[in-house]
């Protein structure tokens, strides 16, 4: 009688896999291969076209696909990336890789391929993941609340670098405490810069100048206006 048991492993004819007692079954010899111990986990040794070859217990072990992984634009068959996690997923590893939070804010990844390495967002990735036949060359992904960490599809859009820009929240270097507007000897002075174009004017008071900015800033920057 037949062992439900047992699966075929990929590339092994002559050997099966035993799901229940997670052993590999040696067809020729009608008999169970020891599984063995090292530092990276238990494996087995099978033999094919006469070169051996160890193999995980873990990889032979058949697991439920996740399905919050996909593919990434660029990277099918190297990563995938966790939805809910908002992770990358190492194929070849089999681990995720760790986000790197940068001094700005904003969680960053490194990924590899054909021996080169690139950096990026993990904003830049769900936007990619959502958008695949967008090109995002030249283009930066905004996130619209102004909070770096929050990448959430809907929190993320695609734009200019001058857009992202006027959508950034006050400077700590400011020192009038208010977005677009610095403190000088005589009064106040408030600059914007915008698709390369430079808006400038001097006030007397805080208020006529917080009066000019509000109306300059939703004039020249539309909906990435930010005021805070």
């Amino acid at each position: 009688m037949e062992n439900p048991n047992l699966v075929d492993i990929d590339g092994y004819e002559n050997y099966k896999f035993d799901t229940e007692l997670q052993q590999v079954y040696n067809i020729k010899k009608n008999k169970y291969l020891k599984n063995k111990s090292s530092k990276s986990g238990t494996y087995v040794a099978l033999y094919k076209n006469r070169e051996r070859k160890n193999i995980r217990i873990y990889d032979l072990i058949k697991k439920p696909e996740n399905p919050n992984l996909v593919d990434i634009v660029g990277y099918e068959g190297l990563y995938k990336f966790d939805i809910d996690l908002e992770q990358v997923f190492s194929i070849k590893r089999n681990r995720y890789k760790i986000n790197t939070l940068r001094k700005n804010g904003y969680y960053h990844i490194c990924l590899s391929k054909n021996k080169k390495n690139i950096t990026l967002g993990i904003h830049q990735i769900v936007y990619l993941i959502n958008n695949p036949l967008e090109n995002l060359k030249g283009f930066d992904i905004d996130h619209i609340d102004g909070n770096p960490q929050n990448n959430k599809i809907e929190n993320l859009r695609k734009c200019s670098h001058s857009d992202n820009c006027s959508n950034r929240k006050v400077d700590k270097s400011n020192t009038s405490g208010y977005k677009n507007i610095t403190q000088i000897k005589y009064g106040y002075r408030f600059e914007l810069m915008k698709n390369k174009i430079k808006y400038a004017k001097n006030f007397k008071t805080l208020e006529e100048a917080i009066t000019y900015r509000d109306i300059t800033v939703r004039e020249k920057c539309g909906e990435f206006a930010n005021l805070e």
